[in-house]
């Protein structure tokens, strides 16, 4: 690895201890220690080519701060840093820790007068302007600080944070930590400074207690270009930070059919699923949402879910009542017998109040929450939902979240006593990682899925583990105008750099609207075919409508694929409004193929565009095939500036390039 020098600061500053490196992004950490600015020793305590691990510690020797920094040969501008607060002592509590930042940086500006530009996305709020670009310009002795005081990653504002300090240089920050994280920027005239860590820390660590910290992944972007650069992101994020197979492969995106909730009956699910197989839909996953649990009662078997799926979470019973063999094998067996792999919703850290297991201990203290951070609260939870994947070999586990944990977190640890805030919030994230790695240690087979009221906890921690086909609660249903196809093409634009394998929830879409059903496809695409009027359960669908079907999920089918090689940012970032294009590309240098698609919205005044697709080889030939079927030859020079034109708003073009 690149050799580091020491020095250690005795200057009453928020850095207390600095590793310096030449050329490298340093594992800094600072804090606070009984209210005074730590000064920290730093010594290095593992070190190999690509991983290093260094300690700061204390002067009194108790509080011990391990970072353990991992850097990648084939992206030498990427830097991953992993931190465990821990007491050293096994006899005595330490002093408090307070404003705990895992990493710190200072960054030469150009002048003393300079901005620095912060670029980052809107959270996921169930609005059409999820996932919006926001930008800062810190001025001079000004500091700009984002948060996630709900305790969900990416419900206030994403975790990716870019900063620029001229148009071709400056850093992406990936914050690693599904709670409630801060990241501040300082313009300090001539230099700015980064501080991330969580958002709450003033702890005294008892006797042998540590604490998992917030990870973080630092790019710098050096003489790029922000779209440019995204690139360069995205294939990392698919290499390095995606989830994988027993033998190492990364698990692809998937195209998905479901049946709503669990409150379908068994015959309901079968006949959704048969229709699918019947028609040759081109699906490759069966899914059953949330209503299949609880007592045994009464459901509504049309809406989705039903109407009070959330009265019975917590009671991960099969509700008997609604499938009488008081399991789900007959759905399940039947998915598996069609070669089709199962996904299964599961909400384990939610207990609603009216359930058996919120009346007694230790859930009761706990106010509707699992506290993984309880032995007994995370082996009952444990037990349960493998017990359940284990009867009906789950495929795909998919785990929702619709609170917000941050009040929980605070009611545990003003019980726990003086001194513990920010405790039991890393407890139970640790928690999290630790639920989410033993299923995939018992269970070699399964694939996890990330949901949290649509996409509020897709910070690099869970998208390493799980994908996330939900991107959005906005999608369900129809909305007005375009507002639900604008934040498709807004999604799949904006997030796919760091969120390659995403869902695009097509029940939001009418019948027959083509332009809505390619907006909100994504690398993955789920289709309820239940939520277009009730088909198959209230009525047959017609001959029309399901070759529409075939047509629309054999794009999606054909072009998922793609997504695991290069994306391409072709506009920029696009925002929740009628007038602008929207495109993207993405493209398998190993198949020599991929795709574009360019939307003019309703309102967009111009015609015709030009998109430079950057992966075309200009002194290839290629064949182009369009979304009407037509197909053609152009050169690369003709395809590498790819000239489109809409004469109808509220149009598209798609086409498939193949090199010859």
């Amino acid at each position: 690895m690149r050799k580091f020098s020491v020095f250690i600061s005795t200057l009453a500053c928020a850095c207390a201890a600095v590793v310096s490196a030449a050329n490298a992004v340093e594992p800094n950490v600072s804090f606070k220690y009984d209210g005074k600015d730590a000064v920290l020793q730093a010594v290095k305590t593992a070190d190999s080519d690509t991983r290093d691990t260094w300690r700061f510690t204390t002067q009194d020797g108790k509080v011990a701060v391990d970072v353990d920094v991992i850097e990648y040969p084939d992206f030498p501008d990427f830097t991953r840093m992993t931190t465990r607060v821990s007491n050293l002592s096994l006899t005595e509590s330490t002093g408090v820790v307070s404003d705990l930042r895992v990493f710190t940086q200072t960054v030469d500006l150009p002048s003393k007068d300079a901005l620095v530009a912060v670029n980052t996305l809107r959270g996921s709020n169930c609005v059409a302007e999820d996932f919006q670009p926001v930008e800062k310009l810190v001025k001079p002795a000004e500091t700009y600080v984002l948060a996630t005081p709900s305790g969900r990653s990416s419900n206030e504002v994403s975790p990716y944070i870019e900063t620029s300090v001229d148009p071709l240089n400056g850093a992406l920050y990936c914050v690693g930590w599904t709670g409630a994280w801060r990241a501040a920027f300082t313009n300090e005239g001539g230099k700015y400074r980064v501080e991330l860590g969580m958002l709450n820390t003033n702890f005294s660590l008892r006797p042998n207690e540590s604490l998992l910290q917030p990870s973080i992944l630092v790019a710098e972007r050096k003489n790029a270009e922000r779209r440019s650069f995204k690139t360069t992101v995205h294939s990392f994020m698919v290499k390095h930070n995606s989830p994988r197979d027993a033998e190492g492969n990364v698990c692809g995106p998937i195209v998905a059919l479901t049946a709503g909730g669990g409150n379908k009956t068994p015959e309901m699910m079968l006949k959704i699923l048969n229709y699918g197989l019947d028609k040759n839909l081109p699906f490759d996953v069966y899914w059953v949402d949330a209503g299949w649990y609880g007592k045994p009662h009464e459901a509504d078997p049309y809406p989705n879910c039903g109407e009070h799926w959330w009265r019975y979470v917590g009671d991960w019973r099969v509700n008997s009542t609604t499938h009488p063999t008081g399991d789900l094998r007959p759905i399940t067996d039947a998915v598996h017998n069609a070669n089709k792999k199962f996904l299964l919703w599961f909400e384990p850290e939610r207990i609603c109040q009216e359930t058996p297991i919120a009346q007694i201990e230790p859930f009761k203290s706990f106010g509707g929450f699992t506290y993984y951070g309880n032995p007994d609260a995370y082996g009952w939870i444990k037990s349960v939902v493998f017990s359940m994947i284990s009867e009906h070999h789950v495929d795909i586990y998919r785990q929702d979240f619709n609170m917000d944990p941050a009040a929980n977190w605070a009611a545990i640890d003003e019980k726990d006593g003086a001194n513990r805030v920010g405790v039991a919030e890393a407890k139970h994230v640790e928690g999290l990682y630790r639920f989410l790695d033993e299923m995939r240690e018992t269970f070699p087979w399964i694939e996890q899925e990330n949901c949290a009221s649509g996409g509020r906890r897709i910070d690099i921690e869970m998208t390493n583990r799980a994908h996330s086909y939900c991107r959005s609660d906005y999608y369900i249903g129809q909305k007005p105008g375009d507002s639900c196809f604008n934040l498709g093409q807004d999604m799949t634009l904006n997030t796919t750099p760091y969120l390659p394998f995403q869902g695009g929830e097509t029940n939001c879409v009418p019948n027959f609207d083509d332009y809505g059903f390619m907006s909100v496809a994504s690398s993955g695409t789920v289709f309820t075919p239940t939520d277009l009027d009730g088909g198959i359960v209230r009525r047959d669908f017609t001959a029309e409508e399901t070759a529409w079907f075939q047509k629309m999920l054999g794009w999606a089918a054909r072009l998922k694929p793609y997504y695991m090689g290069d994306f391409y940012q072709l506009t920029e970032e696009t925002c929740a409004v009628d007038d602008c294009w929207c495109a993207w590309s993405a493209y398998r240098e190993d198949l020599g193929e991929g795709f574009a698609i360019a939307f003019r919205r309703a309102a967009a005044p111009d015609a015709e565009m030009t998109f430079t697709l950057p992966q075309i080889d200009k002194n290839a030939e290629y064949e182009v095939e369009r979304f009407d079927g037509s197909k053609t030859t152009l050169s690369g020079a003709q395809l590498y500036d790819w000239n489109v034109k809409l004469d109808q708003p509220r149009s598209f073009e798609l086409i498939v390039f193949k090199k010859k």
